[in-house]
C-alpha cells in the first residue's frame, strides 16, 4: 500500500525530513539543522548595514561641522582683537593721542585737519565694533565677547559728549543693526562718569 507523503514534507536522506516552506522566501532549516537561504531576512540585514552607514556619516559629519566651527571662531575672534589692539596703538599713540583726546571733549570745535584725523581714527574703531556685530550674528562670536567690548564702548568713550556728536554725525555709515546696537549702548551709558579724567570743567 502506497502512504501518501504529508505535502509539507519530503523524503531528502533515509531518516531525514525537511520542511518545505517556500525557500526564496522563508528561512527553512532541516531537522538536523541544515539551512536555506532566506533572501528578505538577507535584504533586511543589508538595510540595516545601510541605515548603520548613513548615521556612523552623520555622526562624522556633526563632528566635522562642530570642528571647523571653534575653528572659525576663533580665527574671528583672533582677527577681532588683532584689530581692536591696532586701532587703539594707533588712536592712542604719540601722533594722535592730544587729537583724539580734544575730540572727545568737543568733535565740533575741532579745526578741519584734526576733525579729519579724529573722524579716520574713529571710523576704524567703529568698524571693529560693527565687525563685532556681523560676527556675533553669524555665530562665530559668543555673547560674552561682544558684552566685554559693549562695555568698553559704554565707558572708555560714550561718556564723553565729542564721541556721540560724532556718532550723530557718522552712524548713516553703518548698517541698521550696527546703528541700533550702538544707540542702545549710548542709551546704557552714564554720560556723567569720566572713566579717563579727560573731561572739560564746566564753563
Amino acid at each position: 500500500m502506497d502512504v501518501a507523503q504529508p505535502s509539507n514534507f519530503t523524503l531528502q536522506r533515509p531518516g531525514r525530513l525537511a520542511l518545505l516552506a517556500p525557500r526564496p522566501q522563508s528561512v527553512v532549516l532541516g531537522i538536523k539543522g541544515e539551512f536555506f537561504m532566506n533572501w528578505n531576512a538577507v535584504g533586511a540585514i543589508a538595510n540595516l548595514l545601510g541605515a548603520a552607514g548613513v548615521i556612523a556619516s552623520l555622526i562624522y559629519l556633526g563632528i566635522q561641522i562642530r570642528q571647523n566651527t571653534r575653528t572659525e571662531r576663533s580665527r574671528a575672534f583672533q582677527q577681532i582683537f588683532a584689530s581692536f589692539t591696532a586701532q587703539n596703538l594707533d588712536m592712542f599713540g604719540p601722533q594722535n593721542i592730544d587729537v583724539v583726546i580734544s575730540g572727545m571733549q568737543d568733535f565740533n570745535g575741532l579745526c578741519g585737519r584734526d576733525k579729519l584725523r579724529f573722524d579716520h581714527l574713529m571710523m576704524g574703531y567703529f568698524n571693529a565694533l560693527e565687525a563685532t556685530i556681523v560676527s556675533k550674528t553669524a555665530f562665530l562670536l559668543g555673547d560674552e565677547t561682544v558684552e566685554n567690548w559693549a562695555y568698553a564702548l559704554r565707558t572708555r568713550f560714550l561718556p564723553y559728549p565729542g564721541v556721540r556728536d560724532w556718532w550723530n554725525d557718522a552712524k548713516p555709515i553703518f548698517s541698521l543693526e550696527t546703528r541700533a546696537w550702538v544707540d542702545k549702548q549710548i542709551s546704557a551709558t552714564n554720560t556723567e562718569s569720566d572713566y579717563l579724567g579727560i573731561k572739560r570743567a564746566p564753563a
